[in-house]
């Protein structure tokens, strides 16, 4: 049996980009919450369960909150993922990605960008 290329949900996609790291796109429809995460992690498993870093790519409008921010950064909740970059394009995001690093403290590598060519850059030392 094949493991899907893709996998979309109404708030996220997410695929295994030249089998070195996820990348997944957070569309700004609605906050991304607890919920949608634990469908990220399925989708992962989906995917072929693979332990690997991650790319998010947050539309402008995507948003979320301290619940997800506290629960993200636990390596228990997201057990398929080894680093994180996300590329954000807001200032309200970029306030929440200074109070994830500052107060939510994440037991994996995790640093935000303004665009995908630095954070990929970045996500190689953990390829």
């Amino acid at each position: 049996m094949n493991s899907p290329k893709k996998i979309v949900q109404d708030n996220f996609e997410i695929e295994i980009f030249s089998n070195d790291y996820y990348l997944c796109k957070v569309n700004g429809t609605r906050e991304f919450v607890i919920d949608d995460l634990i469908k990220l992690v399925e989708a992962q498993k989906q995917l072929g369960a693979f332990k690997m870093p991650i790319l998010v790519l947050c539309d402008i409008d995507a948003s979320t909150n301290t619940d997800l921010l506290n629960y993200v950064s636990k390596n228990a909740n997201s057990p398929y993922v080894t680093s994180d970059a996300f590329v954000i394009k807001s200032l309200s995001q970029r306030i929440l990605a200074n109070f994830y690093l500052k107060v939510n403290l994440p037991e994996r590598p995790t640093k935000f960008f303004n665009n995908s060519k630095d954070a990929i850059s970045w996500l190689n030392q953990f390829i």
